[in-house]
C-alpha cells in the first residue's frame, strides 16, 4: 500500500493498481459538498501519477443521507470521469444500493460506474477493470 493522503474528510492511497477512497466517519458531520472534488482531483492526480486506475469508495461506515450525498456529487462529476477508469462504491444498505441502481443515477456511458454492499467484489470487479485496461499496454 502507498502512503495514504488525507484530503477534506476522506483519505486516498493506490494499492494493487486501484485508487481507494475511505471516508473518516468522525470528520463528516456536515455536508458532502461539491467544493471538495477539486482537492479530491488533485489527490488523484498526486497517486496516480499520469496513470488511470479505478476508483474504490468505501461509505459502509456512512450514514445513509451522507453515503447518499457523497454518490450523487462524484458519480455525475464530469472532471472526475477524466482521471479514472471507473468508480465502485461500497454502501452498507440495501436501500442505497436499490435506491441508485432504479434511479440508474450511477450509470454513466464514459466511465462504469457500480454499486456494491460487498467490499471484496468491489475490489475484485476494481481489479478486474484495471487489468483489462492496462491489458492492452
Amino acid at each position: 500500500m502507498s502512503d495514504q493522503i488525507k484530503c477534506r474528510k476522506a483519505k486516498f492511497w493506490l494499492e494493487d493498481g486501484v485508487l481507494f477512497c475511505e471516508f473518516i466517519l468522525k470528520e463528516c458531520k456536515n455536508e458532502f459538498s461539491e467544493d471538495f472534488i477539486e482537492d479530491y482531483l488533485n489527490v488523484i492526480a498526486t497517486l496516480s501519477d499520469g496513470r488511470y486506475f479505478p476508483l474504490l469508495i468505501d461509505l459502509r461506515q456512512l450514514n445513509n443521507n451522507y453515503a447518499f450525498s457523497v454518490v450523487k456529487i462524484l458519480a455525475k462529476n464530469p472532471e472526475l470521469k477524466l482521471a479514472i477508469l471507473s468508480k465502485s462504491f461500497v454502501v452498507n444498505s440495501f436501500l442505497i444500493q436499490f435506491v441508485f441502481n432504479v434511479l440508474k443515477m450511477v450509470q454513466d456511458p464514459i466511465i462504469p460506474n457500480k454499486i456494491f454492499r460487498s467490499y471484496k467484489s468491489a475490489v475484485k470487479y476494481s481489479l478486474e477493470t484495471n487489468y483489462i485496461f492496462n491489458a492492452s499496454y
